[in-house]
């Protein structure tokens, strides 16, 4: 059996899901161990399908995707009903398969029933290996997304977590313990000589509709101020960076659950809490 490129792109999905039969396996082989144009599908195809068997759960397809794939495998599989209606109903095992090559002089073909089922079948199970060759991919970029979005999450929270641990080397920075009694949750604030303040948090619980997680500040004493909300990931880890926090000797810090970002003044309970405290000795203030 020869093939030329064009089939042998049609049976690719087929050829690595190792589904073809052993003569079309055996011809495809053999055009590629011989042929010069590049095959980018087999090699596309074929790292899909190296995932499969421990990557990938079964997933359905769209009933959009689904019923595309079915009708252009219902209409491929239709083009040859006039041809193999004429092979059914003829009363002889064999009939012809296109008198028009008759009538121009050329050899009559025939096809025995039995060729004609084959065929068909054969044709059945290439939109088969097809639509699961389709399935896997449509499957793999939807790993492979959420994948990249599980790695982005952990870069931001390890640069989030090198961050604090950056401030905290600054020899000038001083930095408070953030807990609460009842509370899981619990972190560090630091503030920089250049009044930047970091706060990080562990062991948040998910928030639900518009709750945000909000940082507010007290310096020396005085009137509480909202500073802004936690970004919150899927680890219960929270981290907000916030400037110009003006000089003073002590720096409080608290974190409460809010209904939403607008409110004004604290209304949640307090999540975790803390001081910053400036100078450690009284002398050593300016």
């Amino acid at each position: 059996m020869t093939l030329d490129c064009e089939l042998v792109r049609d049976l690719a999905p087929g050829f690595v899901l190792d589904a073809l039969d052993s003569a079309e396996m055996d011809a495809v082989r053999e055009h590629l161990a011989t042929c010069r144009e590049p095959h980018p599908e087999l090699r596309e195809l074929g790292g899909v399908v190296a995932y499969l068997g421990s990557s990938l759960a079964p997933e359905e397809p769209s009933a959009r995707l689904k019923e595309a794939v079915l009708a252009a495998a219902r209409a491929d599989l239709r083009a040859p009903a006039a041809t193999l209606g004429t092979v059914a109903n003829a009363p002889a095992v064999a009939a012809p398969i296109s008198s028009a090559a008759s009538a121009e002089g050329e050899p009559r073909r025939v096809v025995s029933i039995a060729s004609a089922r084959s065929s068909r079948i054969r044709r059945v199970g290439t939109w088969a290996t097809r639509i699961a060759a389709g399935l896997a991919i449509v499957a793999l970029v939807g790993y492979a997304f959420a994948l990249q979005g599980d790695l982005n999450r952990a870069h931001t929270a390890i640069d989030n977590s090198n961050k604090v641990l950056n401030a905290m080397a600054n020899p000038q920075a001083r930095s408070a313990v953030l807990s609460q009694t009842g509370s899981q949750a619990a972190g560090k604030a630091v503030l920089l000589p250049s009044g930047h303040v970091l706060v990080y948090l562990n062991g948040l619980q998910p928030t639900a509709a518009d709750a945000v997680y909000m940082v507010w500040l007290s310096v020396d004493g005085g009137a509480t101020t909202k500073a802004g909300s936690l970004a919150l990931d899927d680890q219960g880890k929270g981290f907000v960076e916030m400037d110009n926090v003006p000089p003073s000797s002590s720096l409080w810090v608290m974190v409460c659950r809010e209904p939403n970002a607008g409110v004004a003044k604290p209304t949640g309970p307090v999540i975790a809490a803390g001081t910053i405290y400036v100078y450690d000795f009284p002398s050593e203030r300016p």
